[in-house]
């Protein structure tokens, strides 16, 4: 059996038990040991940080990171980078989970990293780093006390209940694509209603098969095989993948009232890229341009039309 379909198993499996996002997460921390994540992932993690950054920095109101509220939805486990948020300057921020992800091992090891690699940080960031102090976060309430870090879970990003025009950043990381395509649009909707007049919105968003990353002789590309009744048999609520492409979020963007102010598609290399020409397209992705299949990861800065 490949790989990838022993991962469908496994995850397909689990997404039938109860509690599933709890025995994901002890499972992926016991027994596959993919957490925490390296140092390298984690560096990963905060590059990206420093570049949502970039964009409220050019893009953003006037306010400084000090006196800005930031907001973002699917904030995971860890925190790694609601927490290079503060490191970096970021003084308020609301994050919101459809369930109560947060964990404080995993929390407290971003914590430790901050601290100990503050300096490198700092110098790939080009800014001196606030330093955390000890990693002993244990609830959330000490979490918004040190951090400014305001953790709201279980909350429907679809309509969060906040305070209409209340932030000036929203950000969301490798999230949108575990999203079902029916509930893009209100989310966007939703961080449109939110957002200042003068507010901005940073995503990036993976559309590789995410099948890849466990499998390295499966192309980021084999999910355009199948039909959508035939991809629900792999498809798992745990590693959820709703298969948009570029032009499918742009549109999601644009009706919620969001208008692009940057974007920035990456494709794969030239064997990624092969492997594409030569897959079996399903029917629902012969209307797309080659171009815009070959998408593997798309960054969208957008602003309140």
């Amino acid at each position: 059996m490949a790989r990838w379909l022993g991962k469908v198993a496994l995850q397909k499996g689990m997404s039938a038990l109860p509690k599933a996002e709890s025995v994901n997460y002890l499972f992926q921390r016991h027994v596959s040991r993919s957490l925490p994540a390296s140092d390298a992932g984690f560096r990963r993690k905060f590059g990206r940080a420093v570049s949502h950054l970039g964009a409220y920095d050019e893009h953003g109101p006037a306010r400084g990171r000090g006196d800005a509220v930031f907001y973002e939805f699917g904030a995971g486990w860890d925190l790694t980078v609601p927490l290079a948020y503060w490191a970096l300057g970021v003084d308020r921020q609301i994050l919101v989970d459809i369930h109560s992800n947060l964990r404080f091992e995993l929390v407290n090891r971003t914590i430790e990293r901050l601290e100990r690699l503050g300096d490198e940080l700092g110098d790939e960031a080009a800014r001196t780093l606030r330093r955390p102090g000890a990693p002993d976060v244990g609830s959330a309430a000490e979490l918004e006390e040190r951090f400014g870090i305001a953790y709201v879970a279980p909350r429907d990003a679809r309509a969060t209940g906040f305070e209409t025009v209340s932030v000036d950043f929203v950000s969301s990381t490798n999230t949108l694509e575990h999203i079902p395509a029916k509930d893009i649009g209100p989310i966007l909707a939703e961080c449109r209603r939110l957002l200042r007049p003068d507010g901005i919105m940073s995503s990036r968003i993976d559309l590789r098969d995410h099948y890849s990353y466990f499998d390295g002789g499966l192309s980021p590309y084999n999910f355009l095989r199948y039909s959508d009744r035939a991809w629900r048999v792999f498809n798992s609520r745990l590693l959820y993948q709703n298969r948009l492409r570029r032009p499918d979020y742009l549109r999601a963007f644009a009706e919620a009232g969001l208008e692009l102010v940057e974007e920035a598609p990456s494709s794969g290399d030239e064997p990624a890229l092969a492997s594409l020409r030569e897959l079996e397209l399903a029917p629902r992705f012969r209307g797309y341009a080659p171009e815009e299949l070959a998408v593997q990861a798309l960054v969208v800065v957008a602003r309140p039309s």
